[in-house]
Formats: structure tokens, C-alpha cells, sequence
């Protein structure tokens, strides 16, 4: 503590610089001011305590001193000084902190000794309580800037989902921690007039309101070219060539899909943005195909449609990369993801959105905005038709639904393990040889119970290279064929079928 009567000049500089670091490293009172109120104890005073409020209708007091704290709070000026006199503090200096139109708050210093604060520390104090009004004045503006974008923000997103039959959608936005202006990202969902439900989600590069108005712009672009297409590509390449016409965009990233409530069929495409995410109850999680080019660059964006069928209680997540990049390091920041994804789909079925950012920034600050969409899939028959991209992560979604199917019709252990495993090989056999040297095209599964046999037909529509037998292939039609009582493959110049039966009931 600097002696009474003797404060020097360089130590009075020392001090109010280390406060002046302190209340401009961050916003968040609550870790600076204890940090003042200490540094101020082990300078200037033998007790410390600053008080003031915030936020309307909330006061802080924080206070330091040598022993046991002595639990005032923030009242009258003659109440908290003869508090202190009470309890053996002699000498007490209590400066105000001059706001605009009102005194922010207390600054209280108090010494045991009877002598009083000289010259030069009445001096330290007073300027001491200008920056601590200043920290006080900068933090209440923050807050209110921040709440401003904040609502702005979530007055451009949707305020509810449409219904969908058989799941449901959810929300969820975190505005960035460090930053007090509106963002760029967004999440859009829609009913169509065919009962198709349109999803968009993106990200404008940058902050502010040109950011805002952008966001907002192709938001809208996307819902009006979403009628009248079937194509999620379709669709986002048409809203890059209205992008372009507008100078000075920047670069979005975006996605964009169609939900088929009737049939569980999500088709989507990628435009730069980070692929969803899919969780299928029972511990599989993955992420599914992007690409693209973020729209606003050139005249292509290089995407294509992806499209998969839900299995009952899954889940996809689409995200903006602050989801995954809060750290800076995205490879750990999609591991996390996909993690917490798993625990927030299963474990909080009311919103998994809003649970799943609650786990991934419990421990961490968000330096960017970050937009969760949560489209859940409950549980429900399988579908008799299904289509998905002939991609490898296909074929743990087909084992998911051939063993719903299989729980659904009461099936034994022989025939679950027949059915998967025969299906298994029909499906990795079109994905890896149907479209080899072409584009990735699409594959059907269709799928029925009757009352003696389950009919199985997995169409591709690839033109397959001929056959080469080979000593270590050709083991998975082998199989088939004595796993299953008929396969049969039909192939033409647009396409395989292979179709099998499995007899539930023993030949006469």
C-alpha cells in the first residue's frame, strides 16, 4: 500500500495504468472491477468496493480488503461509510462515478489509520472513478448495442416452424460473445403448397447491417425460387446468378433442401456451406455429402442434389461454422459437434437445437454467430419406397431401416440376419460399381412384409462395367443367394435391379 502522505508520482501512474488495462481488456464487469477493487487494496487503501448497476434493475457491489469481506451493499453514501466506521475503518473516501445524466455508482476506499487521505491520493481516486464511470458507460452501451442486434437479428429468422408430420423442426441462435453488431447467419424453413417443407440455412461473410440486408435478401430470394423447383441445386444456382447482379455481395455460404414429410425423403444441396450433420438413435453419427462454391463468387456454384430417407428416431443438424469454429480449430470443432449432437438429440427431444448449443459453448466463448436447425425424425413405419445417393454412408442408413423393418414385422434372429446382411451386400454392390466413372447417381431401396415372404428390390440407374471374375469378389451374390430363397437381377441400358425374396413360412 503506497504510505499516507506519500504517494509518488510514478507509483500513482503505475496504478492507474494497470487499472486502465484491466476495465479495457473486457466488457464483463463482473471479472474486471473484483480485479480494480483488489489492485486498489494493495496500493492505495487497506478496503475496496465499487458499486453501481448495469443493467437497469440490477446492482453489483464488489469489495476487497485485507480479512474477511464485509458483505455492504450498494445504498446510501452516510450508510456504507458508517458501516465501514463500525467496523474499524477510520478514514473512508467515497468518490461518485459521473454518468451522463446520473451518478453511475460508488467508488469507496477505507483505511484503519485515523489520519485522512492526502492530496495526491484524493487525486489518484478521482481519476480512478472517472475510468471506472467510462468502463461502466462503454459497458452499458455494449449491452444495449448487443441486445439491439440481438433482436434484429432474431426478428429476420422465422418466429415458428411449420408442422411436419411424423418429427418436428427447431431453432436456435447464438449471437457472438465478442461482437455487438447483427450477423449474417440465418435458418429458414416453409410449407409448400405440395406439403413439402423448404429449408434454408446460411452465412453472410462479415457484420452490420449491410451484412443483415444481404442475408435478408437472399433469404427471400430463396423462398421465392423454392415454389415452382424440385431441385435444391436448381435452386441455389439460380439465387448465385441473382447474387451476382448485386455488386459488393461478399460470399454466402448456404444450404438449401426439400423435407418430404410423406415419405421422410430430405433432398438438399451444398453452396460452400458445412455439410448437416445426421444422428441415428442407436450410435451412429456422420456427417453427410456438401461441395459446392458459396454463392456470389462466379457464375457456377458446382453443386448437385444429395438425398436420403430418414430412418425413424434420427436426426439432421445444420449448423453455421460457428458451430465448429469457436476454437479455431475446426477438425476438433466437428468432432465436438458430432459428439454433442448424439447426447443432445437423445437425451433433449423438446429442442435439440437449443440443447446442442448449450453443450458445445458451456465451456467456451462464441467469437462468431452460430445457427442451429434441428429437423427430427420420430419414429414411424418404414417407408415401402426409399431413395437415397449412392454414397458409402448409405449403407449404415439402410441397416438402420432394414432393422426397423425387421422390429416392426416381428422377425426372428435368422431372418433379421438374412435380410441385413443380404441387403448390406446389394447396396455396397451398387455404390461401389453403378455409377464407377460417372457422376454419384441415386439408388432405391423398396421394401415389403406380406403374409408369407418379404419382397426386396434395390434399383440403381448406373450402367455397371462388366463383369471380371476375380478370386477374391463375387462373394457377396454367393450370399445372397444362400442367405435369401430367390434373387433375381434384372439389368438394361438405364439400370440394375436385383430383386430377392425371403419366405417367412417353411415349403410345404
Amino acid at each position: 500500500m503506497l504510505e499516507r502522505g506519500d504517494v509518488r508520482h510514478s507509483q500513482a501512474l503505475e496504478l492507474l495504468a494497470d487499472a486502465s488495462r484491466l476495465l479495457a481488456s473486457s466488457f464483463e464487469l463482473s471479472a474486471t472491477l473484483p480485479k480494480v477493487a483488489q489492485l486498489c487494496v494493495e496500493r492505495l487503501a487497506d478496503y475496496c468496493a465499487i458499486a453501481g448497476s448495469e443493467r437497469e434493475d440490477e446492482e453489483f457491489f464488489f469489495e476487497a480488503g485485507h480479512g474477511k469481506k464485509l458483505r455492504l451493499r450498494r445504498g446510501d453514501p452516510g450508510q456504507i461509510e458508517s458501516g465501514l466506521r463500525s467496523r474499524g475503518y477510520a478514514n473512508v473516501l467515497i468518490v461518485p462515478l459521473p454518468g451522463r445524466h446520473a451518478s453511475l455508482g460508488l467508488l469507496v476506499l477505507a483505511t484503519r489509520e485515523a489520519t485522512r487521505f492526502d492530496d495526491a491520493t484524493l487525486k489518484i481516486a478521482e481519476i480512478l472513478g472517472l475510468q471506472l464511470a467510462n468502463a461502466l458507460d462503454q459497458a452499458t452501451l455494449f449491452e444495449r448495442t448487443h441486445q439491439i442486434a440481438d433482436r434484429l437479428q432474431r426478428a429476420l429468422l422465422p418466429a415458428s416452424f411449420p408442422r411436419v408430420p411424423g418429427g418436428q423442426l427447431d431453432g436456435a441462435y447464438r449471437p457472438a460473445s465478442e461482437e455487438a453488431e447483427v450477423g449474417g447467419d440465418w435458418y429458414d424453413a416453409f410449407e409448400l403448397p405440395d406439403h413439402r417443407v423448404a429449408i434454408s440455412m446460411g452465412d453472410v461473410a462479415g457484420h452490420g447491417l449491410e451484412a443483415a440486408t444481404i442475408m435478408g435478401e437472399v433469404r427471400i430470394a430463396l423462398r421465392a425460387a423454392a415454389v415452382g423447383e424440385r431441385s435444391p441445386a436448381a435452386v441455389l444456382e439460380q439465387i448465385n446468378s441473382v447474387t451476382n447482379l448485386r455488386s459488393g455481395i461478399g460470399m454466402v455460404t448456404a444450404i438449401f433442401g426439400y423435407y418430404d414429410p410423406a415419405n421422410r425423403e430430405l433432398t438438399y444441396a451444398v453452396a460452400g456451406h458445412p455439410p448437416p450433420a445426421l444422428i441415428i438413435e442407436g450410435g451412429f453419427a456422420g456427417y453427410l455429402p456438401g461441395g459446392g462454391v458459396p454463392l456470389g463468387i462466379g457464375s457456377e456454384i458446382g453443386t448437385r442434389d444429395w438425398v436420403i430417407t430418414l430412418p425413424p428416431r434420427s436426426w439432421v443438424v445444420f449448423y453455421t461454422d460457428g458451430m465448429t469454429e469457436y476454437e479455431r480449430d475446426v477438425i476438433a470443432g466437428e468432432e465436438r459437434l458430432l459428439e454433442a449432437s448424439v447426447r443432445a438429440c437423445e437425451s433433449d427431444p423438446e429442442n435439440p437445437a437449443i440443447a446442442l448449443q448449450e453443450r458445445i459453448f458451456s465451456a467456451s466463448v462464441n467469437r462468431d454467430d452460430a445457427a442451429t436447425l434441428a429437423l427430427s425424425c420420430f419414429d414411424g413405419p418404414v417407408p415401402k419406397r426409399m431413395e437415397f445417393s449412392a454414397i458409402p454412408m448409405t449403407a449404415p442408413i439402410v441397416r438402420a431401416m432394414v432393422n426397423r423393418f425387421c422390429d416392426q414385422n416381428k422377425l426372428s434372429d435368422d431372418q433379421r440376419f438374412a435380410l441385413t446382411s443380404s441387403i448390406g451386400e446389394a447396396i455396397a454392390n451398387a455404390v461401389e460399381h453403378a455409377y464407377r466413372g460417372q457422376e454419384t447417381g441415386k439408388l432405391e431401396l423398396r421394401l415389403s412384409a406380406q403374409n408369407d415372404c418379404i419382397t426386396v428390390d434395390v434399383q440403381d440407374h448406373g450402367q455397371w462395367r462388366p463383369f471380371e471374375r476375380r478370386d477374391d469378389r463375387g462373394r457377396g451374390m454367393l450370399l445372397m443367394h444362400d442367405l435369401m430363397d430367390r434373387v433375381r437381377i434384372n439389368s438394361a441400358q438405364h439400370g440394375t435391379c436385383l430383386s430377392m425374396v425371403l419366405n417367412l413360412r417353411e415349403p410345404a
